[in-house]
């Protein structure tokens, strides 16, 4: 048979009839028919008789035709994401058509939407599994007595936070460029070799000449290492270390605040106050 869409002869089996006409079409047409409609528009069309939103997919005749398909065809045709976010959609429309779309919520974890009176702010989901209690306005966690705006300014600096420690974590560590391998120093010089054979300096981590390792490191007495652009061959390594945290810190939270200015600019930006140092030195300060 040939598909109403791209025209092509495939098995009749492999078709999707509309359920009034019989208008088939192949399922990769109609694969890319909904996903189109379902991701690209987020509603299932309108509907040519009475001019409202349509609670199912339309045929794509071309001749007018207004029905639509079954399920169990729809469904075979279809993933199964792309079939939950379907059946997502048919459930709102028919809820929005009722009239009861603005007292409905939906739990934010397993999807189960109920009608809640204009009173009450906290979702109590229902299902056995779930159980999860959320904000009707927000969606988040239930967070009574503070007001949404409060739970997603405080969210931002939690967010933040974790991002700079868990930068300063992994740049205590040392990774070998060849091996990967991950090591810290606790005496010694900065020519450091793994156990892989790589040598590689310990305070830029830069791997260092096979033949000669330590034309890397400053060899000129009483250098204060300003201009000589080398480093040197022993330092303090608590220092070291505290050095490169601080560096990574701040990276951490350059490209944290810069994500922020692109959600929201400046004012989100602004409300967040991220101190490295204090987080180093007073990790247990919120």
């Amino acid at each position: 048979v040939e598909c109403g869409i791209c025209f092509d002869d495939v098995a009749k089996e492999e078709c999707v009839p509309c359920k009034e006409k019989g208008h088939l079409f192949c399922m990769d047409c109609i694969l890319q028919y909904v996903e189109s409609q379902v991701f690209g528009s987020g509603n299932l069309g309108i509907d040519r008789e009475t001019k409202k939103p349509a609670l199912e997919i339309k045929c794509c005749d071309g001749g007018g035709c207004n029905s639509g398909f079954r399920d169990e065809h729809l469904q075979k045709a279809l993933p199964k994401k792309l079939w939950e976010k379907y059946s997502e959609l048919q459930t709102t429309a028919q809820i929005q058509r009722a009239g009861l779309l603005g007292n409905v919520s939906t739990c934010p974890k397993c999807g189960y939407q109920a009608e809640l009176a204009e009173t009450q702010m906290v979702f109590e989901c229902p299902v056995q599994d779930c159980q999860f209690s959320s904000c009707k306005k927000c969606g988040l966690e239930s967070h009574i007595p503070l007001r949404c705006e409060e739970v997603v300014k405080q969210n931002r600096q939690d967010n933040g936070r974790l991002k700079i420690e868990e930068a300063l974590s992994e740049a205590k560590m040392r990774v070998c460029p060849s091996c990967k391998k991950k090591f810290i120093k606790s005496d010694g010089c900065n020519k450091m070799t793994c156990a892989c054979g790589m040598k590689l300096c310990y305070v830029c981590n830069t791997p260092l000449a096979k033949g000669n390792p330590y034309v890397h490191f400053c060899q000129t007495p009483h250098c204060d290492h300003s201009s000589c652009g080398k480093c040197k061959l022993y330092t303090n390594d608590e220092e070291d270390d505290e050095q490169a945290m601080r560096d990574a810190g701040l990276a951490a939270k350059k490209e944290y605040e810069e994500d922020l200015q692109k959600e929201g600019g400046g004012d989100i930006t602004a409300e967040v106050q991220l101190d490295v140092d204090q987080i180093m030195h007073d990790p247990s300060q919120p």
